[in-house]
């Protein structure tokens, strides 16, 4: 009888003292009566108010994934020296291969050598014009030539040697992801060999292949040149550095 008087001071419950069930019934509903607004007050959260609590830690890492990555180009990234000898030196390494294989590529245009049939002349355009797109846009322009300038920006704060070296540093040859040093030193190795092969053919397939080249050496130096001067307007090169 005080429990319930307690619990429900409005309302007072007459039990009977034969019906010893009925009471115990009567009890533990008041009992929970008086829990519930006790915890109430208190403020507690039932347990599947803890459902948002538990979410917290999930929209936290969301948040964290979506906040903006720092553009390794604001401000003018690409002002310096280090960068601008990473991105150039590459770009001059480019245009020694140019300057090497150009009397090659141009000799089907001299007065004293031997005229192209037609077919050779196809040849000689489409060959042109495939390694044009290939080797000068889509190995280049599109994925080398930005990751080269990428590179070239984080030796703002690069150590001494990485400066140094800092063209081939560009390139991927050395301080970079497994995946990056795979390809990168694969290219060297694949041109070396390209390089010696070409050197075996005669004339005029020589001046074919080596016409293709001087396209497609030439559209890469551009396309570093192009990615190097955005980043000194603030615009970040779209490649990942590969940085191990």
């Amino acid at each position: 009888h005080l429990l319930c008087s307690a619990a429900l001071p409005c309302n007072c419950i007459s039990l009977s003292a034969t019906d010893d069930s009925k009471t115990m019934r009567v009890s533990l509903a008041a009992l929970t009566v008086v829990a519930s607004h006790s915890a109430t007050a208190r403020g507690f959260v039932p347990r599947r108010g803890l459902a948002p609590a538990a979410a917290a830690p999930r929209a936290d890492c969301q948040r964290r994934a979506a906040a903006p990555v720092l553009s390794v180009a604001r401000g003018g990234g690409g002002l310096g020296i280090a960068p601008a000898w990473g991105a150039l030196g590459m770009t001059a390494i480019l245009g020694n291969a140019i300057r090497r294989v150009l009397p090659v590529a141009l000799e089907p245009f001299a007065s004293e050598a031997a005229a192209l049939a037609p077919p050779m002349w196809a040849a000689y355009a489409a060959f042109v014009v495939f390694m044009t797109y290939v080797e000068g846009y889509k190995a280049f322009h599109r994925k080398f030539s930005p990751m080269v300038v990428a590179r070239a920006l984080t030796l703002r704060d690069a150590p001494l040697h990485h400066v140094v070296f800092a063209p081939f540093y560009a390139m991927g040859l050395f301080h970079a992801s497994k995946k990056r040093l795979a390809t990168s030193w694969g290219f060297v190795v694949g041109i070396a060999a390209l390089v010696k092969l070409v050197k075996t053919l005669d004339y005029p397939w020589r001046a074919v292949v080596d016409g293709g080249v001087v396209a497609g050496l030439s559209v890469g130096a551009a396309s570093i040149l192009y990615h190097y001067g955005r980043s000194l307007g603030g615009v970040d090169p779209p490649a990942d550095a590969a940085l191990p």
